[in-house]
């Protein structure tokens, strides 16, 4: 009898370890088989065509596939992203979480009904939901709420999502993560009194939003904020603002021309009316606009600092005591780089049109009219990134060290020249540079770092030196035109996945 038993138990595993994951479809949706066997999880849909924009769309709780009903658990990442027809979303008591994303992109939705069993909402449902003017959350719901007329999802202080005609219940004091993740008709806000912290990425992508009014009770503001908020024009950081996290959070703000800190706050000012965001603590300006000037008294610049402003000249004061091309991540259009001759640290050769250290072996901040000196030993990190824009990199004969990332995402460059000099070439250092198609590599260093090539997917053409003893993981990763590959007799170690997603292969 036991023998009986097991051997039915091993079939039923066997079973259940055959379904957990297919998929199905039926009324044209896409379900996939959960680990129990018993539950799905709605994962997408097949034709927009099936559904019909005036009538409320349910989202059932229960499926029915080949005579067998399947309790509906989950609406899965960007399940129904893009469904561009429907006017109204019911989901219907028993689904128990909404993935992130899962309703983006619903263009014509102007009404959700979330049930009672719902427990868990991800990350910006309904980023890019134009028209979404009602969300309603059933009163019986223990973890969210939907107050009258606030039009935004609750959980207990916290504000997790929102639609553009939002009204703030003045018991928020938490702005989510993506809480109004691309809510792009949204032209002005005003933050209630008792909000003291705005989440990653919460404003991000809220491309009509001209004016924001920001609370005096506001702590602390998240990652990314108010990245790709494209009206807005200017910006007013209260007193208590302590705590400003990531890159520069207003990164892709190319109307925004006004940046002023409280000239109560402790933590931060906006000195010389810089319109940028100066850490008091250590003097680094930590986020900046298109028309911010990095004045004297500055003495470092954070890494971002700059990301996705339009920048055409920089000019560094004597006061700049540390920075690199990190602070200008995604500034692809400057053309001038100017040091202070009274600057200890730094200096701008004449004719160069890059930052190098002052004594002149490393280059700090290079841009697309930049000539590399000849007695420059050190290509410092993020140096170039995305900023080299000639068909032709031939790097001087003397140089010793490319530093990280140095030239990543350089998409206009198709030929590059490693000189017998160099003796290192740090990890991503030539990656992303979509269009790099020859690569000789004169330098008999030992070894080609992680992702050094990686997603070079024009690059055809790759001459490895002699003296080349090993080449690391992901080093060429997804190189995809890279077809032939002579690897020299000194050649030791080729590591798992070095020319992962590339028609080569070392075995």
């Amino acid at each position: 009898m036991r023998k009986h038993l097991l051997v039915t138990y091993l079939i039923l595993v066997v079973l259940t370890s055959q379904m957990y994951g297919q998929t199905f479809m039926e009324k044209g949706l896409v379900y996939k088989i959960l680990g129990d066997s018993v539950s799905v999880k709605l994962t997408g849909y097949q034709s927009i065509n099936q559904f019909e924009r005036e009538q409320p769309f349910h989202i059932p709780a229960t499926v029915l596939h080949e005579g067998k009903s399947y309790p509906i658990k989950c609406i899965g990442n960007e399940a129904l992203a893009g469904l561009s027809v429907v006017e109204s979303i019911i989901v219907e008591e028993g689904i128990e979480s909404i993935g992130n994303f899962a309703f983006e992109s619903c263009i014509n939705l102007k009404s959700v009904y979330i049930p009672a069993s719902v427990r868990v909402i991800g990350e910006g449902i309904f980023g890019s939901c134009y028209n979404l003017k009602e969300i309603v959350v059933d009163p019986l719901n223990e973890d969210f709420q939907s107050p009258e007329g606030a039009n935004a999802i609750i959980a207990d202080d916290e504000l997790v999502v929102a639609c553009p005609n939002v009204r703030i219940p003045s018991s928020v004091t938490i702005i989510d993560d993506y809480a109004f993740f691309h809510c792009n008709t949204m032209e002005q806000i005003v933050i209630p009194e008792g909000v003291e912290k705005i989440g990653f990425g919460a404003f991000q992508g809220c491309s009509s939003l001209k004016r924001i009014t920001l609370p005096k009770s506001l702590k602390r503001i998240g990652p990314d904020a108010f990245h790709g908020c494209t009206s807005l024009d200017s910006v007013f950081i209260p007193k208590n603002v302590s705590e400003i996290l990531g890159a520069n959070i207003f990164a892709g703000c190319y109307r925004l021309t006004s940046i002023v800190v409280d000239k109560d706050n402790t933590v931060f000012d906006s000195r010389n009316d810089c319109n940028g965001i100066v850490r008091k603590e250590d003097s680094t300006l930590i986020a900046s606009c298109a028309t911010t000037t990095i004045c004297e008294d500055i003495k470092a610049l954070a890494n971002d600092c700059f990301e996705g402003v339009i920048l055409h000249t920089i000019s560094i004061p004597k006061s700049m005591e540390k920075l690199s091309g990190g602070a200008f991540w995604g500034c692809n259009e400057i053309d001038s780089l100017f040091v202070d001759p009274d600057n200890a640290f730094y200096m701008s050769p004449k004719g160069a049109n890059a930052i190098l250290t002052r004594d002149g072996k490393t280059l700090v901040v290079g841009c697309r009219s930049t000539e590399i000196p000849a007695d420059v030993e050190t290509i410092d990190d993020y140096a170039f990134v995305g900023r080299y824009t000639k068909p032709m990199l031939k790097l001087p004969e003397g140089l010793k060290k490319v530093g990280t990332s140095a030239f990543s995402g350089c998409n206009m460059m198709i030929e590059l020249i490693i000189p017998s000099s160099v003796e290192d070439i740090s990890s991503s250092a030539f990656s992303d540079c979509y269009n790099l198609n020859v690569v000789q590599l004169l330098s008999p260093m030992e070894k080609i770092k992680k992702e050094t090539f990686g997603d070079c997917k024009s690059l055809s053409v790759l001459s490895l030196p002699k003296g080349l003893k090993q080449i690391d993981n992901l080093a060429f990763k997804n190189c995809v035109s890279l077809k032939n590959v002579h690897l020299p007799s000194t050649i030791e170690v080729v590591k798992d996945g070095a020319f992962e997603g590339c028609p080569y292969s070392n075995k």
